[in-house]
């Protein structure tokens, strides 16, 4: 029974991502992973300019985590708001369905792809539990996992024993 629970999870996890993705299209879907990613790196690299401007926190450790949060939240604001100026641009050209069926299928990458590093990591702390040895699931995302094994850096393998 367990193995069956464990498949239903990760097909629920996979019909949730491909409907978020659909809900928000590809455009969003593409926007939000720009967000984060530009978001992060525009903190990291103009968090220094923005500190010194920020002299009401007295905390110089406090100030810098001020700015990298604001830059890090006005690049995610701002990447939002272009996204939903596209969308209504997509909208009035009617392939929005296209923007939809994109975003669905980009979705349901994302779900495979974090149902791959959850079971990478669950292998490595469950091991060869009896769930995850009859799960059905499990051999579709194996090649999945063998690559992103591959992929990662030898100090993250080494680090989290994998």
């Amino acid at each position: 029974m367990g193995q069956d629970i464990f498949d239903v999870v990760v097909v629920l996890v996979l019909v949730f991502f491909t409907l978020r993705g659909f809900w928000n299209g590809f455009v969003g879907e593409v926007a939000e992973l720009a967000s984060l990613v530009g978001g992060f790196w525009a903190a990291h690299r103009f968090h220094p300019l923005l500190s010194g401007h920020l002299t009401f926190i007295s905390e110089p450790a406090l100030r810098q985590l001020a700015a990298f949060v604001l830059i890090f939240i006005a690049t995610i604001i701002l990447v939002a708001l272009v996204a939903r100026i596209l969308q209504k641009v997509l909208s009035f050209t009617f392939v929005s369905w296209v923007d939809k069926l994109a975003g669905g299928i980009l979705g349901l990458g994302k779900g495979v792809l974090i149902c791959s590093i959850v079971l990478l990591v669950m292998q490595k702390i469950l091991g060869d539990m009896l769930f995850l040895q009859n799960s059905r699931a499990l051999p579709y995302f194996s090649s999945l996992i063998g690559q992103i094994r591959a992929w990662l850096p030898p100090e993250v393998l080494s680090f989290f024993n994998i």
